[in-house]
C-alpha cells in the first residue's frame, strides 16, 4: 500500500496529464469547459475503484458542480477487474468465523459482478436458498476514505475560481467521507432492506431482496438471489409480453410512494439496480437509500404547491427554511431570481413540468446564494433524474408529472391544498369572531390617531442608501430648475422697469446665466438616461 505522499503526488499528477490547470480556469475560459468536464472523468477513471466511487458519490451531488460535470461523472461506471477468489474466501471466514465450506452447498467462483467498492457471487446456502455474496473490496475502505481527504486537500490548495463552485467544499467532503462510512457498513444496506420490504409489503407491483441477516457484517451481505429481467433489457421485456408503458408508470408511482407516503427510499435507481419477475419491479443494491423526515416531505408539498398557486413569497420562505445558509441572503435579489425561475414554469400546467428539471432549477438558485439545501434533497433531485432517464428509455412519451398529478390527487397522504379539520375549522371560527368583535375599537384608535396628527407611516426600502442617493439627487434637480426659473423670471422683470432709462445688462447677464444653468441641467438629465 502506497504512503500518503505517494498517493497524493500520483494524484496530482495524474489530474495535471489530464489539464486540471484547465479545470482551475474554468470560471473564466469556458472555452474547453465541455473537455475540462470529460478529462476530470477520465482522470478518476485512471486513478483507480477508490475515485471511481467518489466520482459516482459526486455526481448525486448537484450543488456541488457545474451541470456539465455531474453528467460525466455520471458516466463513471462501476466495475473493476475482479480481485481474487481466495481473498473472498478469506474475508469470509475473518468475519464469521467458518468456512465457505460449512455455510454454502456451492459457491460459484467465477464474479457474478466485480464493482468499485464490492464483488458478488452466486452461492446456495444449506438450507437450500439460492443467494449472492457480496464481499468488500480488500483494503478499499482505507483506500477510499484516504483519497477523499487526499482529493479535499487538492481542492483545498485550488484557487478560488475552483472553490467558488463549490458552496462549501470542506463541509461538503465531510459529508461524502460519513455518507461513504455508513455505504461501506454492509450492515446498514441489510437494514435498509429489511425496511424496504416492510414499508412496500402490500404493494404487489414491488419488491426487494429478502438479507440474511445471521450472515450479514460490516464487509459481507447474504441475500436472496433473484432471476429476472436485468437491466431493464428490452428486447427481453418485449419478448416475455410485458407492456413497456405499464411497467414505466409502476415504477414512478412506486418511487412517489417511497418519497411521499414512506420517506424512504432508493437512492441509485439506475437500470442495473432493477430487475423484472413475475410482473414485479425487483429493487437491489441498496447501498445509497435516502431518508427524508415528515417536516421535509412536507416541505416538497409546499414547494409545488407554492409554484401551482404562484406564491413566490411561500417559495423563497420555504427554500430559506430548508437550507443551511452561510452568508446574508439578499431577499430581495433572491426573491427576484426566484421570480425569473417560476416564469419558465408559469404558462405550464402543473402535468407538463419537468420533475427533476424543477429540482435541478431550484438548486441552481440556491447554490448561486450559497445555501446548502439538506443532503437527502439533493439526492432525491439525483433519483428523479434517473427516473426519469429510465422511463424515457421504457417509453419516451411519458410524462412524470402528469403521473405524479394523479398519484397526489389520488393519495390520502397529500395533497396540493391544505386538509382542514374540524378543529382547524373550530379554531379558524373563534379567531375570524375574536377579530371581528375587535375590528370597530381598532378602526376608532386608528381614526383618533389620523385626527390627532399622530400617525406615522413607517416604510422599509430595500437597498435603502441607492434609493435615496437617487431621491436626493431629483430633489436636488427640482430645486436647481425653480432657481433657474426664478432667474428668468427675474431677469425679465429687472429688463422691463430698466426700459425706459435704457437697456439693463445686469438683467441681461442674469438672463444669460439662467440659460446657461438650464442648458446643463438637460444635459445631465439627459446623459442619466432618465429623461
Amino acid at each position: 500500500m502506497k504512503s500518503n505522499r505517494e498517493r497524493l503526488t500520483e494524484i496530482a499528477s495524474v489530474l495535471a496529464s489530464y489539464g486540471f490547470g484547465h479545470i482551475y480556469r474554468t470560471r473564466v475560459r469556458t472555452k474547453h469547459k465541455e473537455q475540462d468536464a470529460t478529462n476530470l472523468r477520465l482522470a478518476f477513471e485512471e486513478l483507480g475503484p477508490s475515485f471511481i466511487k467518489i466520482g459516482q458519490i459526486i455526481s448525486t451531488r448537484q450543488d456541488l458542480l457545474p451541470p456539465s460535470y455531474i453528467k460525466e461523472m455520471s458516466k463513471l461506471r462501476d466495475d473493476a477487474p475482479p480481485f481474487p477468489f481466495e481473498d473472498f474466501a478469506r474475508i469470509f471466514k475473518e468475519d464469521f468465523k467458518e468456512d465457505l465450506d460449512d455455510v454454502f452447498e456451492w459457491v460459484d467462483k467465477q464474479p457474478l459482478a466485480s464493482a468499485s467498492v464490492a464483488q458478488v457471487h452466486r452461492a446456495r446456502l444449506k438450507t437450500g436458498d439460492d443467494v449472492v455474496v457480496k464481499v468488500q473490496r480488500p483494503e478499499i475502505e482505507e483506500n477510499l476514505l484516504r483519497d477523499i481527504q487526499l482529493f479535499s486537500r487538492i481542492v483545498s490548495m485550488a484557487p478560488e475560481t475552483v472553490k467558488e463552485m463549490l458552496v462549501d467544499a470542506k463541509a461538503a467532503f465531510k459529508e461524502i467521507e460519513e455518507t461513504t462510512k455508513r455505504e461501506l457498513d454492509f450492515r446498514n444496506e441489510g437494514q435498509a432492506l429489511v425496511k424496504f420490504r416492510q414499508l412496500n409489503k402490500e404493494l404487489d407491483a414491488v419488491a426487494a431482496p429478502k438479507p440474511m441477516l445471521n450472515y450479514t457484517s460490516k464487509r459481507v451481505l447474504v441475500e436472496e438471489y433473484v432471476e429476472g429481467i436485468r437491466g431493464l433489457n428490452l428486447q427481453q421485456i418485449r419478448e416475455e409480453g410485458y407492456d413497456k408503458y405499464d411497467i414505466a408508470e409502476k415504477l414512478v408511482y412506486s418511487f412517489l410512494s417511497q418519497v411521499f407516503k414512506d420517506g424512504f427510499f432508493h437512492g441509485d435507481p439506475h437500470p442495473g439496480n432493477l430487475i423484472i419477475k413475475d410482473k414485479k419491479i425487483v429493487f437491489i443494491d441498496f447501498g445509497i437509500v435516502g431518508e427524508l423526515s415528515d417536516a421535509v416531505k412536507e416541505d416538497l408539498i409546499k414547494l409545488m404547491r407554492a409554484i401551482v398557486f404562484e406564491d413566490i413569497d411561500q417559495l423563497m420562505n420555504l427554500l430559506l427554511q430548508m437550507a443551511i445558509t452561510k452568508d446574508k441572503v439578499d431577499r430581495f435579489d433572491f426573491s427576484e431570481d426566484l421570480n425569473d425561475f417560476y416564469q419558465s414554469y408559469v404558462s405550464k400546467s402543473f402535468g407538463q413540468i419537468d420533475l427533476s428539471t424543477f429540482f435541478a432549477d431550484v438548486l441552481h438558485v440556491t447554490h448561486k446564494y450559497k445555501m446548502v439545501m439538506p443532503n437527502d434533497f439533493i439526492l432525491l433531485a439525483k433519483s428523479l433524474t434517473i427516473i426519469e432517464g429510465v422511463v424515457s428509455e421504457l417509453h419516451p412519451d411519458i410524462n412524470i408529472m402528469k403521473i405524479a398529478t394523479t398519484y397526489i390527487k389520488a393519495s390520502d397522504d397529500i395533497s396540493l391544498v391544505d386538509g382542514i379539520s374540524k378543529d382547524k375549522l373550530k379554531l379558524g371560527a373563534y379567531q375570524l369572531a375574536s377579530d371581528t368583535i375587535k375590528l370597530p375599537s381598532s378602526l376608532k384608535k386608528a381614526l383618533d390617531t389620523l385626527n390627532n396628527g399622530r400617525l406615522m407611516l413607517h416604510i422599509d426600502l430595500v437597498h435603502f442608501e441607492d434609493k435615496w442617493r437617487e431621491v436626493n439627487k431629483m430633489v436636488n434637480r427640482l430645486v436647481f430648475a425653480l432657481i433657474v426659473s426664478a432667474l428668468v423670471m427675474s431677469s425679465s422683470i429687472i429688463f422691463v422697469m430698466s426700459e425706459g432709462a435704457g437697456v439693463s445688462f445686469f438683467a441681461i447677464a442674469i438672463f444669460i446665466g439662467a440659460i446657461v444653468m438650464g442648458l446643463w441641467l438637460l444635459i445631465s438629465i439627459i446623459k442619466s438616461g432618465t429623461l
